[in-house]
C-alpha cells in the first residue's frame, strides 16, 4: 500500500492548539493529530514538531502493525501537562506528555513514537503481557524510527526477554531478522485478538522463547568479542 502524506495545518486562532492531517494519494484522511500545549505555551514549537512527526509516522506504524479487520483511529491527541509526573502515558487515542520531561530531554522524539505506537496497538481486550506491549512499542522506535541510535548493553547474567522496553525490543528485532520477518506483526495481531500465548514463539519460529533468548544472548557475546568498542554501558 502506497500513500502520500500531506499536512493540513489548523488552529491559527489559538497558538496553543495545533493540528495536522495526513491524507493518502486519493485524498482520504488517514489521521488528524491534535496538539494541546495550553498548560505550557513555551512548548508550542516542540509540540508542533511532535505533531508533525506523528502525522508522518502514524500511517507508517499502522502499516507495520496492520492486521485483517483492524481499523485504526482517525484522530490522535497529544496533551502536554505542566505538573505531570513521569514521562508520558497513553489512554486509547490520547497521549499525555510531561512538560518537565520534555524540557529536560528536548531531543527525545523517540518517546513520542513509542506512545504513538501504543495508540496503534489498540489492545483493548484481554490481558497481554506488559513486557511484550512495551517491547513492541520500543521495537517500532528502535528498529524503524531511530535504527542508528546507540543500543544499551544487556547483562546476560541478569537480563530477560521479560525486561520490557529496549531489552525486549532488541530481542524481538533479533528473532525477526533471524527466524521470521513478520514476527512482530504476528505477535501484534495475536495481542489485538486476545489470543497471545507464549507458545506462539515456537509456532512462528520452531524454537521456544527461552531457546530464542539463549541464542540471542550468545549472539551478543559474539558481537562484543568482535567489536567491543561499539558497545554502550546501560
Amino acid at each position: 500500500m502506497f500513500f502520500l502524506v500531506t499536512l493540513e495545518l489548523r488552529g491559527e486562532t489559538n497558538t496553543n492548539i495545533w493540528s495536522g492531517t495526513a491524507t493518502n494519494a486519493q485524498g482520504k484522511t488517514l489521521v488528524t493529530i491534535k496538539v494541546d500545549t495550553t498548560e505550557v505555551p513555551e512548548l508550542n514549537g516542540w509540540g508542533q514538531r511532535a505533531g508533525e512527526l506523528c502525522v508522518q509516522w502514524y500511517p507508517k506504524i499502522n502499516m507495520l502493525l496492520a492486521s485483517d479487520g483492524f481499523e485504526p483511529s482517525k484522530e490522535v491527541q497529544l496533551r502536554f501537562h505542566k505538573d505531570m509526573p513521569g514521562v508520558a502515558s497513553t489512554s486509547r487515542e490520547v497521549i499525555n506528555i510531561s512538560a518537565t520531561f520534555v524540557k529536560k530531554n528536548t531531543n527525545d522524539f523517540g518517546m513520542v513514537i513509542h506512545e504513538l505506537t501504543h495508540v496503534v496497538q489498540d489492545y483493548r481486550r484481554g490481558r497481554n503481557p506488559g513486557w511484550l506491549v512495551e517491547g513492541i512499542a520500543d521495537y517500532i522506535r528502535l528498529t524503524h524510527f531511530e535504527p542508528q541510535a546507540r543500543r544499551p548493553r544487556i547483562n546476560p547474567d541478569r537480563a530477560s526477554y521479560r525486561d520490557s522496553y529496549k531489552t525486549t525490543a532488541m530481542f524481538l528485532e533479533w528473532v525477526e531478522k533471524t527466524y521470521d520477518k513478520q514476527l512482530v506483526n504476528k505477535l501484534n495481531k495475536a495481542c489485538r485478538e486476545c489470543v497471545f500465548a507464549i507458545d506462539l514463539f515456537k509456532d512462528y519460529t520452531g524454537k521456544t522463547v527461552n531457546e530464542l533468548w539463549g541464542e540471542f544472548i550468545d549472539s551478543l557475546a559474539t558481537k562484543r568479542a568482535i567489536t567491543p568498542e561499539k558497545e554502550v554501558s546501560k
